[in-house]
């Protein structure tokens, strides 16, 4: 036979449900610490993009890329044309969980 749950009993046990139940609904977006890349190419070029001199990616004219968990610390992101001409270099200092938009509207 069950023990009859006393008033605190029942209270805590409605805490641990409610709990659950917004927990459950919590988007992982919300507990992301990662530091992402994100790049929108509006520019009439593909661009390739380099993170601290290593290639990362390609972005062609009118979309975007996103490179997942650079991490955080200083990072360079550079942008390159088709010829490798140089468009655009940052330097980016990242906190953890901050991500980095890079907009290209020219090549």
């Amino acid at each position: 036979m069950m023990a009859a749950m006393t008033g605190v009993g029942r209270v805590g046990a409605v805490v641990v449900a409610a709990l659950l139940l917004v927990a459950a609904g919590c988007s992982d977006e919300m507990f992301d610490a990662e530091c992402d890349l994100i790049v929108l190419n509006d520019s009439v070029c593909a661009v390739t993009v380099l993170v601290d001199g290593r290639e990362a990616f390609t972005v062609e004219s009118g979309s975007d890329r996103t490179l997942d968990d650079i991490g955080p610390g200083q990072h360079v992101i550079e942008a390159l044309d088709s010829e490798g001409t140089l468009l655009e270099r940052r330097t980016v200092e990242l906190a953890s969980g901050e991500d980095f938009y890079l907009i290209l509207d020219d090549c």
